[in-house]
């Protein structure tokens, strides 16, 4: 999965309101009309921090772990990359998104798709850990 643009955020102050609870697919809850106060999506997201970057996604090697063309992903680069943990790469000085597993033949960064094969890093030059994935933004009606 490509990444189509890299920013880091703005800070805000704006709070948005939230509906107690969680949202039933079936009937209405009887704890509707309970009030929760306001959530910063700054404070959730961690986006004030100068360590934390917004990437946009281009392409489908992610499907798999719910990340597709055109969300945006909150990184952090501050968090010690482990096993498991989805992450913003430069291969050979390209920014790419996957997956960081290791195997006995060592470190690879792996894809969430079976047409993509995974990155060992063997086969290029340079490979760098930009940050963690921490969020995932995607839009459902543009």
């Amino acid at each position: 999965m490509n990444v189509s643009s890299l920013q880091q955020v703005c800070t805000s102050s704006q709070e948005i309101s939230v509906l107690a609870g969680s949202a039933a697919g079936g009937f209405p809850s009887p704890a509707a009309d309970f009030y929760e106060p306001p959530i910063s999506l700054d404070d959730l997201l961690n986006i004030r921090a100068p360590h934390v970057w917004i990437v946009q996604l281009e392409g489908e090697s992610m499907s798999g772990a719910g990340l597709y063309d055109g969300s945006r992903l909150v990184v952090d680069r501050s968090i010690t990359p482990c096993a498991g943990h989805i992450v913003l790469a430069y291969v050979d000085n390209q920014p790419v998104v996957k997956r960081l597993e290791r195997s006995l033949a060592g470190w690879h960064l792996v894809s969430e798709h079976p047409d993509y094969k995974p990155v060992a890093p063997s086969e290029y030059d340079t490979i760098e850990i930009f940050g963690v994935v921490t969020w995932c933004l995607t839009p459902h009606a543009i």
